[in-house]
């Protein structure tokens, strides 16, 4: 059984520079999930086209095999996200260029041949 964290992003629109008719809500919402065999202390989604992460959104842990529930703010409209997250040892990874209105759900992978990987639903 796993385990949700719920989580929210706030983004607005304009202090990023996207004038893009507002979306439904629920059209970038997705479910990520740390598949990575460890934990995270940190995640952060920003637009692909912008440099700025905004807030961390774990309130805690993502621990190995848990979930976050992501939900986006209805002007939030960038065509494509980027990931970042910080593990509990510090390190960090990227996964990038996400179309997240086809997206439901990300699982995050990480293996020393591969890298970090993810796989989308």
């Amino acid at each position: 059984m796993k385990q949700t964290l719920r989580g929210s992003i706030l983004l607005l629109t304009l202090l990023l520079g996207l004038v893009i008719p507002a979306r439904a809500e629920s059209d970038l919402d997705f479910t990520l999930v740390n598949k990575t065999g460890y934990d995270i202390k940190e995640v952060y989604v920003g637009p692909t086209t912008s440099e700025e992460w905004g807030p961390n959104l774990l309130k805690e842990t993502l621990k190995d095999g848990m979930a976050l529930e992501l939900k986006f703010h209805e002007k939030a409209t960038a065509p494509k996200w980027d990931i970042k997250v910080v593990y509990t040892d510090g390190e960090t990874a990227w996964w990038k260029g996400y179309g997240l209105a086809e997206i439901h759900k990300i699982n995050l992978f990480w293996s020393k041949a591969d890298g970090s990987t993810a796989t989308t639903e």
